[in-house]
């Protein structure tokens, strides 16, 4: 391929070259203009002889000069004619065979023909500064209209929809990922994730297939297990929840990097910190740590009612409604959290994001 657009761009140089001797037999010549003037005059001439506005012995003389000029323009044409046909050989033979052999032997030592191709990822990843968005997005959509079949592309560019905000194309590139290049537990794992993100962090019926795809084929799976705990949070199944998310932890390297939301989110689910609080909380029997929970949620309400700009104290009081089942105080906790930090851009963003992941409504 890339032979051919090595001859077609020494076509055009080619060409380039031989144009204008093309054009030159087509432009004006000054010999031939002066040969038609001179022929024009002796006619004129024989005209005003025959019409007797001209004697016979002015005619005679006035034809002689004319003709002497024809003659010598047509002298000097002939002897022009030969070198300049010559040249014009020289410079096509120059074209046809200098230029084509000069650019093989310049790209002999420059070029490198044989590099593979930057990778689309490689490509994505490289120099963001000198590309904005909207082209970047627009190079890969247009790659993958032209290769439909790319399954790598597509797993490639739906992390950077998802990035980007567009999760419903995000979607659609793990599906055809999946599809074209077979399933393994992150194909379907991040498929289950775009789904939760399109669904503003509610884990559907479809995702969570997604998510058990993936642990049939890796039971080991961390983000299919954090996800399935999800699941079962949302869904009010709280042991369910807190059986998964704690073998979880028991199974992560003490660095893995949701290790700290996990205990959070267990925290929540026990109704407490992870603190002494929460300790006795969790040694009590079943009955007693419910009272407990829902004690201390009232009082976190109470606190917010005094002081509303305590983004931590609004997401404990969301999270901690949400994991009691409790969707009508959640949806009040979440009105009641965007009302006091109007003003606070950051925790607005943080409450907002809480909502979807945990479905509250509103």
């Amino acid at each position: 391929m890339i032979w051919l657009v090595f001859a077609l761009l020494t076509g055009a140089a080619v060409m380039s070259v031989l144009w204008p001797l093309a054009r030159r037999g087509e432009a004006a010549d000054p010999a031939a203009t002066d040969i038609a003037f001179f022929e024009e005059q002796i006619a004129e001439i024989d005209r005003e002889s025959a019409e007797g506005r001209l004697s016979r012995e002015d005619g005679e003389i006035a034809r002689a000069e004319a003709a002497r000029r024809l003659l010598r323009a047509r002298a000097a044409r002939a002897g022009e004619a030969k070198p300049s046909r010559r040249n014009a050989v020289a410079a096509a033979a120059f074209a046809i065979l200098v230029v084509p052999a000069l650019a093989l032997l310049v790209y002999s030592r420059l070029g490198h023909s044989n590099l593979p191709d930057l990778p689309l990822q490689a490509r994505l990843e490289a120099a963001p500064a000198h590309s904005d968005l909207a082209s970047a997005v627009a190079r890969i959509e247009a790659h993958l209209a032209e290769h439909p079949e790319d399954g790598r592309g597509y797993e490639v560019v739906a992390p950077f929809y998802l990035r980007n905000g567009r999760a419903a194309d995000a979607v659609d590139a793990y599906q055809k990922a999946l599809r074209l290049l077979g399933p393994t537990p992150q194909r379907h794992a991040s498929l289950g994730e775009a789904r939760v993100m399109a669904e503003k962090g509610r884990v559907s019926e479809e995702a969570q297939r997604d998510f058990e795809a993936a642990l049939a084929l890796d039971p080991k799976s961390a983000i299919s297990r954090y996800y399935i705990g999800l699941a079962a949070a949302q869904n009010g199944e709280r042991d369910k929840a807190i059986d998964l998310w704690s073998k979880l932890l028991g199974d992560s390297a003490p660095d893995a990097p949701w290790r700290e939301r996990v205990t959070a989110l267990l925290a929540q689910l026990r109704g407490a910190p992870a603190s002494e609080d929460g300790a006795k909380i969790a040694a009590m029997p079943q009955g007693a740590q419910l009272q407990a929970i829902r004690s201390m949620v009232e009082r976190l309400r109470g606190r917010l009612e005094q002081n509303g700009e305590d983004v931590e104290g609004w997401l404990k009081l969301i999270r901690a409604y949400s994991v009691l089942d409790e969707a009508a105080q959640a949806k009040t906790a979440l009105d009641g959290a965007r009302k006091a930090l109007a003003n606070d851009r950051d925790g607005l963003a943080r409450v907002d994001a809480l909502a979807r992941e945990l479905g509250v409504g509103g």
